[in-house]
């Protein structure tokens, strides 16, 4: 019963006209309000936070992301946030995830706000949080792909992207 009752909640609180409706709540005509992009940054107006629009290792040219993904540890990865200065950050599970959108398709996300999400060889695109499991060692990543999270050990290698705010 608490299964069906899950379900229901859950169907429920889907967007209606999810696809029609478009990324992001885009509006008819396609004008986009929920982000405000500047270059390689992009601030939700929703939430008050800023993104890099490209993952860490690659960089904003003016017309998309260019270079290369880096895959890090986690360690490695609050490590070169933390090089990058001006407060960025690897991001909390639940702020990686208010930049979801399941309407959006594969990756669930707005590629014109975030260009650079593609799957690699096992058609998963694994994103880093902050937020542990409980078990020894391990934490919650996001896949952009799929929309699901789960957890890996620090020593696997993801891609990241920062966030401030």
């Amino acid at each position: 019963m608490k299964g069906a009752i899950l379900l229901v909640a859950v169907v429920c609180a889907l967007p209606t006209g999810g696809v029609l409706a478009g990324c992001y709540d885009r509006t008819a005509n396609g004008s986009q309000h929920r982000f405000v992009l500047d270059g390689g940054e992009a601030l939700d107006t929703r939430t008050g936070l800023t993104w890099k629009r490209c993952s860490l290792g690659r960089g904003w040219d003016g017309r998309q992301c260019a270079g290369e993904t880096a895959f890090d540890t986690l360690d490695q990865a609050v490590e070169a946030a933390a090089a990058a200065g001006a407060g960025w950050r690897v991001p909390s599970g639940p702020e990686l995830e208010s930049i979801v959108d399941p309407s959006c398709g594969r990756p669930v996300v707005d590629e014109s706000v975030f260009p650079d999400i593609s799957a690699d060889e096992e058609g998963t695109a694994k994103y880093w949080t902050t937020n542990e499991v409980g078990l020894a060692n391990l934490v919650y990543y996001f896949d952009f792909m799929t929309g699901q999270a789960d957890g890996h050990s620090r020593g696997f290698r993801l891609a990241v992207r920062l966030v401030r705010g």
